[in-house]
């Protein structure tokens, strides 16, 4: 199982290609911790925000592999206990790959920053946001190892 923290999360897992019925919102990273920790073959996707309160379960966690703005964290005493932590959240994480790769989310129909993104209710019902999230699965590495770490629990 997949557990995110919301829809926009779901969405970038689906159009990575995981089945819907594999992924569970957890809403909310403490919610996700706990059902990473309650579960066999799970996988959390957490932002990392680092300017809010973190759930104090997080300490139990330590990092296993890291990239630029993606990490790996297991927990210290069950490695098969698995989060993937964003940073600094995912709508800021999108565009700074989108930067990364050349992509302008403006071409999308979105907006030109991550904040005004976030703002949107429910973008993840609205095609413009797939057709994104598709050009930065196919051309972005940390997408890649994105697709890789889920793949390697589920």
């Amino acid at each position: 199982m997949i557990v995110v923290e919301g829809h926009s999360d779901k969405a970038l897992v689906t159009d990575m290609g995981f089945p819907e019925k594999q992924i569970k919102i957890g809403s909310g990273k403490g919610k996700v911790l706990e059902s990473v920790n309650k579960n066999q073959a799970t996988i959390g996707i957490i932002d990392e925000d680092p300017y809010s309160v973190q759930p104090s379960d997080l300490k139990k966690y330590i990092e296993k592999d890291s990239r630029r703005t993606i990490k790996l964290l297991a927990r210290k005493d069950d490695d098969s206990k698995r989060l993937i932590q964003i940073s600094p959240r995912l709508e800021d994480w999108l565009y700074s790959r989108a930067r990364q790769n050349q992509i302008d989310p403006r071409s999308f129909g979105l907006p030109k920053y991550p904040e005004d993104l976030h703002n949107i209710l429910r973008v993840d019902k609205k095609e413009n946001f797939h057709r994104f999230l598709n050009e930065l699965i196919k051309v972005d590495d940390e997408m890649g190892t994105l697709k890789k770490w889920i793949s390697e629990v589920i």
